[in-house]
């Protein structure tokens, strides 16, 4: 390095016969103070190319095109700034984060908070390069904090005193069987930001001679007074299911039914089963058909879907007899076997996503066998019975509600593993129905239909 740059020198500045240059610099390399002057001359340059290389490194920083995530009011963030490119900066703070309630973590390189409100705000990031760690940079970028979207949904009351009106909210715990249950139903978004009423309905009943009931009914939402047919359908079979005369009838059609041992499976309708729910279903329509004629209204005005399942508790385990017309599931769930069995057909597909009604007259005149299902099991986890508002967003096809891993995120889901950490504590008796009220809050794009579930546990 010396003798090149004595060399260096002797070529730019002096005239000095190329031919003679390494004779001088052997000589001056004998002279002390000439060695240590080019040591010292070689340390500045090595200085000073450092601290262009620090400079340009900072540069290129604050030249980065950095850019983070956007944040939702209300929603927790977090985002770790990767600048594994720029290995000799470090990012002490970030200035403007604490007005959007938002912090830095130095050590952990994170950003996390919960933004407070909608904005576009310039922040500051405070830097400096390890070989001058006192020296602070500043590196501006914006940083956007985007409207909760459930934020631009109104939920305005609908009018309690107008025909046919029903609360916007319900909920409800009883024993049912040897099991608890919890029901909620409530009002989806798209009815709530304009006043609308809720169209689902539901009911359940613990019965005598070990029976039960449950049912959920959806109303159309392009009939004007279809909360009031789902209300009339849940309440015919609640009081229908009462006369002790009518769950006789079931227990001697069952008494025909061939009974497995101790697997679960489906059992055969007998002629029994189809006369006695052909008595039920046919006196619905019969109290329908008399409900609009009394009230000066039309069948397509109450039009609402359908699904109820009649449950009960035998020596060998439990027996669910399932009818429905439309899209609401009713299904078991069996944590032991993990396997999940849905007990009633929906009408999806075979009717090219047309929805079937309950009040239609043509439903009527189908055979009932085919919407008539017997499902027997020696025990079971969990049974739900939910409309289209739980079916959409939580599990998307039919498909889907046969798929193991489905039924135990949504479980999952239940139990608080969601974004809004809302949990469905099946050990809190008191509790429980406001905490699934609550949960039925959550955010699904797109999915802003009334919501009711029911769940036996």
């Amino acid at each position: 390095m010396s003798h090149r740059f004595l060399k260096y020198v002797l070529e730019q500045h002096t005239a000095i016969d190329k031919k003679l240059h390494d004779t001088f610099i052997d000589q001056l390399l004998k002279k002390e103070e000439i060695t240590q002057g080019v040591e010292w001359i070689e340390t500045f340059q090595n200085h000073v190319i450092e601290h262009f290389m620090m400079y340009q490194e900072i540069e290129e920083f604050k030249d980065e095109h950095l850019t983070l995530p956007h944040g939702e009011v209300g929603r927790t963030y977090t985002f770790t700034l990767d600048i594994q490119q720029f290995p000799h900066l470090k990012i002490k703070t970030i200035e403007g984060l604490e007005p959007l309630g938002l912090s830095y973590d130095a050590i952990q390189g994170t950003i996390t908070g919960i933004p407070l409100a909608m904005t576009s705000s310039k922040i500051e990031i405070v830097f400096s390069h390890q070989k001058a760690p006192t020296q602070l940079e500043k590196k501006s970028i914006y940083f956007m904090v985007n409207a909760n979207p459930k934020d631009l949904w109104r939920n305005l009351p609908s009018d309690s005193s107008s025909l046919y009106a029903q609360p916007d909210t319900m909920s409800s715990t009883s024993e049912f069987l040897n099991r608890k249950l919890v029901a909620a139903s409530k009002r989806g978004r798209s009815h709530a930001h304009v006043g609308a009423y809720r169209d689902d309905a539901y009911c359940h009943i613990q019965l005598t001679e070990e029976w039960g009931l449950l049912a959920v009914a959806d109303g159309a939402g392009s009939a004007p007074y279809a909360r009031q047919g789902a209300q009339w359908v849940t309440s015919f079979l609640q009081d229908y299911f009462q006369e002790q005369e009518i769950l006789l009838t079931l227990d001697t059609a069952l008494a025909h039914c061939a009974l497995p041992e101790q697997v679960a499976q489906s059992i055969a309708v007998t002629p029994e089963l189809t006369v006695a729910f052909s008595t039920c279903i046919s006196s619905l329509f019969s109290n329908l058909k008399e409900q609009v004629k009394q009230s000066n209204l039309q069948l397509e005005e109450i039009h609402t879907t359908l699904a109820f399942v009649l449950c009960k508790k035998i020596d060998q385990g439990f027996l669910f007899l399932s009818y429905s017309v439309g899209d609401c599931p009713i299904v078991i769930y069996d944590d032991t076997l993990q396997k999940a069995t849905v007990l009633n057909k929906l009408d999806v597909g075979e009717f090219g996503g047309g929805t079937r009604f309950i009040t239609m007259k043509e439903v009527h005149e189908e055979p009932i066998i085919h919407r008539l299902h017997v499902f027997y099991t020696p025990h079971f986890s969990y049974l739900f019975a939910m409309s289209d508002g739980i079916y959409d967003p939580k599990f998307g096809t039919e498909s889907q509600l046969m798929q193991t891993p489905a039924w135990t995120d949504f479980i999952a889901d239940l139990q608080g593993e969601n974004e809004d950490d809302i949990k469905v504590d099946f050990n809190d008796d008191h509790q429980i129905a406001e905490q699934l009220v609550a949960w039925m809050d959550f955010w699904s794009k797109g999915n802003h239909d009334d919501r009711t579930l029911i769940v036996v546990y």
